[in-house]
């Protein structure tokens, strides 16, 4: 396969953008310690990270029918990001019914940027690190996925979650985000079949979504 100039220069940009984007996931993972102190830090390295998707990646992806579709996506999950943080904490019923769109738009766009992903690393020429290192941001983007879809359950679904295993709330409405990077961090402790404890086991909502985010795990990446 012959490559012309141009093809090597969106290869290398493409490379960069793998290592680029898993850089920022796994910052995302380190700092959520710190998100647990500082709420907004979570919604602000989402939104770093789906800019990184857009820009880096999909941007010199081999794929170009999807690239409008996967903009405008991100665009929409980043607006809808903001709105649904600002909401829970100001107008709650506000912001649960934003929960489901939210969810949705966030997870259709990250659906979509593995699926491109993966489709893109198939068609590599060349077996590289960075190629490596773009499979494994893949995966861990569904961490990413099942921690917003563990946020959502919590939002509308409390019942399912055992208070002992969470951080302590404050006395404010129960539907806000205190306790997002928890559960983020429980929804990776699941996607490495390690298993988690803040869920209640006998809850039917909170096995279907367990299941749903440990099935990555038995499925082999990317084949």
């Amino acid at each position: 396969m012959r490559l012309t100039r141009v093809d090597i220069t969106r290869l290398r940009n493409r490379h960069r953008g793998y290592l680029i984007t898993l850089a920022v996931e796994v910052a995302l993972l380190l700092l959520l310690p710190l998100a647990q102190v500082h709420l907004w830090l979570l919604s602000a390295m989402l939104i770093v990270l789906a800019l990184m998707l857009m820009v880096f990646v999909s941007r010199y992806s081999l794929l170009r029918k999807t690239r409008p579709l996967i903009y405008g996506l991100g665009g929409l999950a980043i607006a809808l990001e903001v709105v649904w943080h600002v909401a829970l904490n100001g107008m709650p019923l506000l912001g649960r019914a934003l929960t489901i769109p939210h969810v949705i738009v966030w997870l259709v766009f990250l659906t979509l940027a593995v699926i491109r992903m993966v489709k893109t690393l198939t068609r590599e020429p060349f077996v590289t690190v960075s190629v490596v290192m773009g499979a494994a941001s893949g995966y861990l983007l569904v961490g990413l996925a099942g921690g917003l879809l563990l946020t959502a359950l919590w939002v509308l679904h409390p019942a399912a979650f055992d208070l002992t295993s969470l951080p302590p709330l404050p006395p404010s409405s129960g539907a806000n985000v205190a306790v997002a990077p928890a559960l983020m961090a429980a929804a990776f402790a699941m996607l490495t079949t390690i298993g988690t404890s803040v869920l209640h086991t006998s809850n039917v909502a909170g096995q279907v979504v367990t299941t749903v985010i440990t099935w990555p795990a038995s499925s082999t990446w990317p084949s």
